[in-house]
């Protein structure tokens, strides 16, 4: 069976160190989506339609004939309802954090993955996050600390930000991350690889 070239439909540092940590040959390409929330729009629903729409910006630039698999992912978090992007600056940051103490916080991760032959095959995976009650003291060493602008509810949970937390739900921290593994891996499945095929 031809192995195809596996391409990650984004430029995030964080989501590249995570297909490096399986061993596995890819290479990274930028979606050119718009990232704007529709009016109303819920949470799963728009990463799920990111994800998607990454995906075939991505897949509609490859060359005819050739044999690829896109990985498109996108995170949106959420509290009751209410979505947080990425804060980019201190002062947002500080909003967010002081708005998740002592709350159960959603991160939504949307996976697409797209083939040269037109299949698709997408998921959903949720992770929640458990903030301790949050001192602005707290708050403001964290953030001098990590500095997460680029991070979904500006955290870095697998650095400084894990000292902020009571609790975690979830089946695949990586989700939290911002690339569900175990979901990727089901999911190429129904494309008939296995992720080692990769290797």
């Amino acid at each position: 069976m031809t192995i195809p070239r596996l391409i990650l439909g984004s430029t995030s540092a964080y989501r590249k160190a995570l297909l490096d940590q399986l061993g596995i040959k890819f290479c990274q390409q930028a979606p050119t989506t718009d990232e704007t929330p529709a009016k109303s729009e819920t949470a799963c629903h728009l990463a799920a339609r990111l994800a998607a729409e990454k995906a075939r910006s991505v897949g509609d630039r490859q060359p005819v004939g050739d044999d690829w698999i896109v990985i498109a992912s996108d995170q949106v978090c959420h509290l009751e309802g209410q979505i947080y992007g990425k804060p980019g600056n201190f002062d947002l940051a500080m909003r967010q954090l002081q708005q998740f103490s002592g709350q159960w916080v959603t991160f939504s991760t949307a996976l697409t993955l797209l083939s040269s032959e037109g299949r698709q095959s997408s998921g959903i995976e949720d992770y929640e996050i458990l903030f301790k009650q949050l001192s602005n003291r707290q708050i403001e060493s964290y953030l001098h600390q990590d500095q997460p602008w680029d991070c979904a509810g500006s955290i870095k949970v697998e650095k400084a930000g894990i000292t902020l937390l009571n609790g975690t739900k979830g089946r695949d921290i990586n989700t939290l991350y911002g690339l569900p593994l175990m979901l990727l891996t089901e999911r190429l499945l129904l494309l008939g690889h296995e992720i080692l095929d990769f290797k």
